[in-house]
């Protein structure tokens, strides 16, 4: 048997087990959202008392989930909008076509080079910062540590430049990209994460022992209508490429 056959298989075959991944991300994803409470700012403070009361500093953990808004007295600004921020990403990408080569053999044995240009991408740099911030809730305020958190970020810039380089027998430059995304330093947002006392001081942060920690606008109802689309996708994608390859198996045989 012509073990090549089995090339394309076995990609699909990869790209279902892919796609199996990602739909088991989603699904835990879904369930740290649904595990969180739904809390308030002034709850968590009030607990937090009663639990430094009867403990002792440092005792209070939960994993939480609501909606405040964001307010920073001393907001960054993003290098290339000017937009006062609490978060905010520059990348640099190079667009560019590289000369590749594909060398074909027929039933009698003739071979035949093709050439193409393929369409590619380099990132060359990428500047990223990010600022602790409060949430706001009427007159009472918590401290949010982004660090490690997944931010839902707004591209507010974006910038194809001239090629800075000539073209070489293999590669042409298509031009510079520039793109900036930030997360802005006003507005409403909805957070889950472990808040907890730990450090002196109750904050909103990254789990411990490992769990959801977001910031995104919108809602939780949103917010999980979202990854439950994307577990679906990533679901009968998974079916999809896991029955061609399995037909594709058979026929080979």
């Amino acid at each position: 048997m012509d073990l090549s056959l089995l090339l394309i298989p076995a990609l699909l075959g990869s790209g279902a087990v892919g796609t199996g991944l990602a739909r088991r991300h989603q699904a835990r994803k879904l369930a740290h959202l649904l595990d969180a409470r739904t809390s308030s700012v002034a709850e968590l403070i009030d607990l937090q008392a009663t639990v430094a009361e009867e403990m002792g500093e440092g005792s209070f953990q939960e994993r939480v989930k609501l909606s405040a808004e964001i307010v920073c007295a001393e907001p960054l600004t993003a290098p290339w909008s000017g937009e006062p921020c609490v978060a905010f990403i520059d990348t640099t990408t190079c667009l560019m076509e590289v000369r590749t080569e594909t060398t074909r053999t027929d039933s009698d044995g003739n071979s035949r080079t093709e050439v193409s240009w393929e369409r590619r991408e380099e990132t060359l740099d990428k500047l990223e910062r990010r600022q602790g911030f409060e949430l706001r809730q009427g007159s009472q305020s918590l401290l949010l540590k982004p660090d490690d958190a997944d931010l839902e970020l707004e591209t507010v810039f974006a910038e194809v430049e001239p090629p800075t380089r000539r073209d070489t027998a293999d590669t042409r430059q298509l031009g510079i990209r520039r793109e900036e995304a930030i997360l802005r330093a006003s507005g409403m947002a909805f957070v889950v994460g472990e808040c907890r006392d730990a450090s002196g001081e109750l904050l909103l942060q990254a789990p411990q022992t490992g769990g959801l920690f977001v910031v995104r606008r919108g809602n939780e109802e949103e917010f999980s209508r979202a990854i439950r689309r994307w577990r679906r996708i990533w679901m009968v994608s998974t079916w999809v490429l896991a029955g061609i390859a399995i037909i594709l198996l058979l026929t080979s045989l």
